[in-house]
């Protein structure tokens, strides 16, 4: 088999540390030592953003094991045929969970290296920043992060999943499932993320029939939720959105259960929809819901990713990092109808991309085609997957099953 390398242009930190703080068989798993590709025709040169360190590490880490996961089945394949058989080569950059090394690292990837795409870097503070930098250099970068802004005034960005404002749509339909006359209480903190997701909810309430009875930002990464969580209880509502990342919807469901709050939580992306959250609260998860862009139940694909990914970290494929295997194989498609390493014909390769099969149309639905539908904007396809939609989950006996809407369930909804 022939074997690839992986560069980082990331500062040296001390090894042994960094498996300790990152939890074991995942971190290693994300940065083992490399192997030296050696006698290959030419390479693929893919950049990879995101932080494996920082308070984002969590996700950053298990999001590099699934790159790499990605990029050896396609080597395995015989790389891009079209080129020879050229091998995806992974250059990774840490962000450390940062916006200013994001800006540093990203035009340092692309300075340094040849690169024909990029993908990165799921949290959408950091990849607004990262995707500016990567629209001046006219490199395309392929993102699972949400939030709309990423697809205004950019040409070379490509978001394949849910926005933000469709995951703000189907929370608010799931809210029906718990309650035919929905009161919803909104958290959320004061990031790109944050803030998208929760004005698409208070934008949308109205017409689905939801009413919001609180709208609150935090800071994010807080330390004590008592003063939020006694709003909500004042609120009442009987329902709670919380849009958040990992850290901060840990110390928000503690506290709910805490105090004894009974209200229906749906915890939305985030850090909901990853194996940490349960580690972290674990029965306190059990029932509770959340919309995410990706599950590892969604295909047969999926499930085959999944099962090879659990073998290797010993946790199941997540939303941020299942997307990310579906977006290499839609660089690889590209690449292949591009017949070119050049990152501006992969863009418009990119642009045309049209899949209903295989690992690339990985995304609820199964279908990922950049729009607008088949009608010219400006500057071409806007960068949206037309097809692209949220599937809602709920946590069921230690594990994220799809079950909303009904096209995508893949398990019955657990009433609690």
């Amino acid at each position: 088999m022939m074997k690839r390398s992986v560069r980082r242009t990331s500062p040296k930190q001390n090894r042994r540390e960094f498996l300790i703080k990152t939890g074991g068989a995942l971190a290693a798993a994300a940065i083992a030592s490399p192997p030296i590709l050696t006698g290959a025709a030419e390479t693929v040169n893919i950049g990879a953003l995101y932080p494996t360190t920082g308070s984002m590490a969590q996700i950053g880490v298990g999001c590099v094991a699934a790159a790499k996961l990605a990029a050896e089945m396609i080597n395995d394949a015989g790389g891009i045929k079209s080129l020879g058989g050229a091998k995806l080569n992974l250059i990774i950059s840490d962000v450390q969970s940062d916006t200013t090394v994001t800006r540093t690292e990203t035009d340092r990837l692309i300075s340094g290296n040849k690169l024909s795409a990029i993908h990165g870097c799921f949290a959408s503070a950091l990849t607004l920043i990262a995707s500016e930098v990567a629209e001046r250099a006219k490199v395309p970068i392929i993102t699972g992060s949400s939030s709309d802004q990423l697809n205004k005034g950019r040409i070379y960005t490509f978001t394949p999943f849910a926005r933000a404002s469709q995951f703000a749509k189907a929370q608010l339909q799931m809210s029906k499932l718990v309650s035919d006359k929905p009161k919803v209480a909104v958290i959320f903190e004061n990031t790109a993320f944050g803030t998208s997701t929760s004005n698409g909810l208070r934008e949308l309430a109205p017409a689905e029939g939801v009413e919001i009875v609180m709208f609150e930002p935090y800071s994010a990464g807080f330390t004590d939720a008592s003063p939020l969580v006694n709003k909500i209880k004042a609120s009442g509502a009987n329902a709670l959105f919380s849009v958040s990342y990992l850290n901060d919807l840990i110390l928000i469901v503690r506290t709910v259960k805490q105090v004894g709050l009974n209200v229906a939580i749906n915890g939305g992306s985030g850090g909901f929809v990853i194996p940490d959250f349960y580690k972290n609260v674990g029965k306190l998860a059990e029932g509770l819901q959340g919309v995410a862009h990706w599950n590892h139940d969604m295909s047969d694909e999926a499930q085959k990713v999944n099962a090879e990914y659990k073998k290797r970290t010993g946790e199941f494929l997540f939303e941020y990092a299942g997307g990310l295997v579906a977006q290499t194989f839609m660089l690889a498609d590209a690449l292949e109808r591009a017949a070119s390493t050049d990152p501006q014909k992969v863009r418009e390769a990119l642009s045309t991309l049209d899949v209903s099969k295989g690992y690339a149309a990985m995304a609820p639905g199964g279908k990922v085609k950049f729009g607008p539908d088949g009608k010219k904007v400006k500057f071409g396809p806007d960068g949206k997957n037309i097809y692209g939609r949220p599937v809602g989950v709920q946590w069921q006996n230690g594990d994220l099953a799809s079950v909303f809407p009904k096209e995508d369930a893949r398990a019955p909804l657990l009433r609690t």
